[in-house]
């Protein structure tokens, strides 16, 4: 016979033969779990009397179901017949809703996006196992029936939510609010239903007709909801699942009314499994449809994407071109103007260049991410030399709009870190001059600390805070968009492109770091960064002004001028401002240039003249610069098929490095050119003997060599204006050597810097080009009134200034 939810004792006569309980197995609560519960009679007990008594204090006392008689094996078989419809649908459901569940995790991880048949799959799966726990022969399945029964009725309480959670997604979240409330229910109900049965108060059986009133709510609202949208025209949204949907609500309420009605004669599991392996298939259906649409979207952005490249790649030569023109010959001006307001027109059109160059580089960037090919390069570097050159840039343009700049570094901080130093500048350079366009008046403050983590790593934490526009608190979700500006119309007159945030961000993410905004409309903002770095050296920064000149100017890391005159280098470009630009960034390096204006004419001198480096652009009419270097490479003619040659090219798209070095060449430098690093590109690439570079500290081979080439050119190749401009150099000697040792000694820096300025420009047209450098560097150092690098440098230069004077009066006799 079977129990109900109830303790049993089976007498014959007065002799207990069966006694059935579950008090040693049950985790909580005071009801055993229903089962079939058999006992022997045996031949001598004949005539007696059987009887059965129910112990338990419960609903159910006194309820005695049916009871079977016959061999144990025949009624166990009867029973397993009477359930088999149940058992086995449940069974099939419980195989396919896995399934459809580790389908749908698989492609979670390869379409990076929640499929929503998976939920399905799992509210199939909860209704699969609580029906094998709630049917009559769970106890052949399963050792502890109180478990099972537990287990059962709570996720009988949960099966609503994943139904809901899918029906919510694919309605498009237009009715979420209401979807929000019923799942608030049923967790509700699960916990008050749990706490209710641990603390013996209800019974989860007699708890569950509250279960059964959330699902009627729960296809009442499916059922309101899908009448709405047909009303509304969105049918089509639920494709092939609305049949799947409509058979699920009949079968739910069949289920409802038997659970209500226990007279209706039919076991609704049937029906219910029924329904749901119909929904299930029409789900599937969708769900590959789906996947089908998304992989043309993704084909179709993936040739987007291709031709975006491509197009930038384009844009990128066309715009780079003319701005590397620009740049070129405005350094020219800035090298050789003696004009102090040319000068400052010519400093103006530098500042412009960079704006436009930078625009151009965001577009460039935010490509290179958005393709996946943006990397990060992990190289050793100087955090003083990175902060110095970042803060002097931007103290600049905070003071032409008359802010006030602070940048509090932390001294403990450590010298050396590993990390990519150059998207670390990007990112502080984003930050800080957003700051500075943002604030129109009032303060920009830099904070830079280290944090070490309970694992030993260390994290720079970069903050920047401004007293400008602030961020109004419905636009901070909108902050890091793409080509997204807040307030356009207020900011129209401020520069940019709407990517530089962007950009920060996803670099920031790139390197295993976070950063995070806080705001204040009208009042300012305040920019966090924290990036994982490694410690290369954990030596103290210290005060930032002396570790800049520890580890840069000590360690002779400055600016440096080539002078190679012996060197034959052939620069091929169809575009004769390009050569123009290419000669003159080149002049004061002394080198021999040949200037070729095609791949043909580059082919032709190559078979004449043997070159030391070859500098070629890429993009010329037919042949362009690959085909040319193959052509190159194959003419047994030529004295230059083994020549190095270095493309100059405005292709800055990602993986143009790469492609340029498969192809042949011996290395790769976008336009626009700058000139330090033509210079070093040149010095890497050179024999070394025909090398002489001259570097900013002293030197016996370079700081007095009198470059009498890029003197002439100055002179415009007239040998008597040249003797005039080393008669006057020589005659203002005295008088220069007086005036610096006067200022110096006075500390007057001011008047200083007008000497050794004007000492700067009279220098180099006598062709002391690297003495010239020297005193720029100079220049700067009294402009800034750095007395540390002055009072180190200043006597030095005086005493190399007359050793100057002196060979030149020596090669004048």
């Amino acid at each position: 016979m079977r129990s109900s939810q109830q303790d049993m004792q089976v007498f014959i006569g007065d002799e207990l033969i069966k006694e059935y309980t579950t008090k040693d197995s049950r985790l909580f609560g005071n009801n055993s779990a229903s089962a079939f519960v058999f006992f022997q009679v045996a031949a001598e007990n004949s005539g007696q009397t059987l009887s059965i008594e129910l112990v338990s204090n419960s609903e159910y006392s006194g309820l005695l179901n049916k009871v079977y008689v016959g061999e144990k094996n025949d009624i166990v078989n009867e029973l397993i017949r009477q359930c088999f419809g149940v058992i086995a649908c449940s069974l099939y459901m419980l195989v396919i809703s896995s399934m459809v569940v580790a389908v749908g995790i698989i492609l979670r991880l390869v379409y990076k996006r929640s499929m929503d048949i998976t939920f399905l799959g799992l509210g199939t799966w909860m209704l699969s196992v609580s029906m094998i726990a709630e049917s009559n022969v769970r106890q052949f399945f399963m050792s502890n029936g109180s478990i099972a029964s537990h287990v059962g009725f709570l996720i009988t309480i949960l099966i609503p939510y994943p139904f809901m959670v899918y029906v919510s997604r694919l309605q498009k979240r237009r009715y979420e609010q209401i979807y929000k409330l019923l799942a608030g229910g049923v967790i509700l109900n699960f916990i008050v239903s749990l706490m209710l049965q641990l603390m013996g108060i209800v019974d989860l059986l007699d708890s569950t007709a509250v279960s059964y009133a959330i699902i009627i709510l729960m296809v009442f609202f499916f059922a309101v909801t899908i009448c709405m949208d047909i009303k509304k025209r969105r049918i089509r949204e639920y494709g092939e699942v609305i049949i799947g949907i409509i058979v699920m609500i009949v079968v739910a309420v069949w289920e409802t009314m038997i659970f209500f009605i226990p007279v209706i004669p039919v076991d609704g599991g049937i029906a219910l499994s029924f329904g749901l392996l119909i929904l299930l298939f029409t789900a599937a259906i969708k769900t590959a449809r789906n996947m089908m649409a998304i992989e043309k979207e993704k084909q179709i952005a993936l040739a987007s994407s291709q031709a975006k490249a491509q197009f930038l790649a384009n844009m990128s030569h066309e715009i780079r071109t003319p701005i590397n023109t620009i740049i070129g010959m405005n350094e020219m001006i800035l090298r050789e103007n003696r004009d102090e307001a040319i000068h400052e027109y010519a400093h103006n059109v530098n500042n412009a260049s960079k704006l436009l160059l930078g625009l151009i580089n965001d577009v460039l960037d935010f490509s290179k991410i958005e393709s996946g090919k943006m990397e990060i390069t992990n190289s050793q570097y100087y955090l003083s030399k990175l902060l110095a050159d970042v803060i002097n840039g931007i103290r600049v343009k905070a003071e032409a709009k008359n802010l006030l700049f602070e940048a509090d570094i932390d001294p403990a901080l450590p010298s050396v870190l590993l990390g990519d130093e150059i998207r670390i500048r990007q990112i502080l350079n984003n930050l800080l001059s957003n700051a500075v366009k943002y604030t129109p008046s009032g303060s920009i403050a830099l904070y830079v600390r280290g944090i070490r983590d309970n694992k030993g790593a260390f994290i720079i934490h970069m903050s920047v805070e401004d007293t400008g526009m602030g961020i109004k608190a419905e636009d901070m979700d909108d902050l890091f968009d793409s080509f997204k500006r807040l307030e356009e119309e207020k900011n129209r007159f401020i520069a940019g492109t709407g990517l530089g945030l962007n950009i920060t961000k996803q670099l920031v993410q790139m390197m295993d770091g976070y950063i995070t905004v806080t705001s204040e409309y009208g009042k300012g903002s305040c920019f966090t960064v924290n990036i994982p770095q490694q410690i290369i050296s954990d030596m103290p920064l210290g005060k930032l002004e002396d570790a800049y000149h520890r580890d840069i100017i000590d360690k002779k890391e400055e600016k440096f001028v080539l002078y190679a005159p012996t060197a034959e280098v052939l620069v091929v470009d169809d575009n004769r401002m390009n050569l123009s630009v290419v000669s003159s960034l080149l002049k004061r390096t002394a080198i021999r240039l040949t200037l070729a204006g095609s791949g043909t004419e580059c082919l032709e001198l190559c078979k004449k003249n043997k070159y030391d480096l070859i500098l070629m652009d890429h993009m010329m009419p037919d042949p362009d610069g690959i085909e040319t270097l193959h052509m190159l490479r194959k003419d047994r003619n030529s004295r230059n098929r083994t020549t190095d040659v270095i493309v100059l090219t405005a292709n800055a798209i990602a993986g143009m490095s790469k492609m340029y070095i498969e192809e042949g060449f011996t290395d790769y430098l976008s336009k626009p050119i700058v000139a330090e690093d033509l210079e070093k590109m040149l010095a890497a690439h050179l024999p070394e003997y025909k090398l002489n570079a001259i570097e900013k500290e002293d030197n016996e081979t370079g700081i007095y060599h009198i470059d009498k080439k890029t003197a002439m050119e100055y002179c415009g190749n007239d040998a008597g204006i040249y003797k005039e401009m080393v008669e006057e150099y020589l005659g203002q000697g005295d008088d220069y050597r007086t005036k610096m040792e006067v200022y110096y000694n006075e500390r007057d820096w001011k008047n200083y810097r007008t000497v050794i300025h004007a000492l700067k420009n009279t220098s180099l047209l006598v062709g002391a080009v690297a003495f010239s450098e020297k005193a720029k560097m100079l220049e700067h150092a009294a402009s800034e009134a750095n007395e540390e690098i002055l009072l180190k440098k200043c006597e030095g230069f005086h005493e190399e200034y007359g050793k100057l004077l002196d060979k030149i009066q020596k090669a004048k006799e």
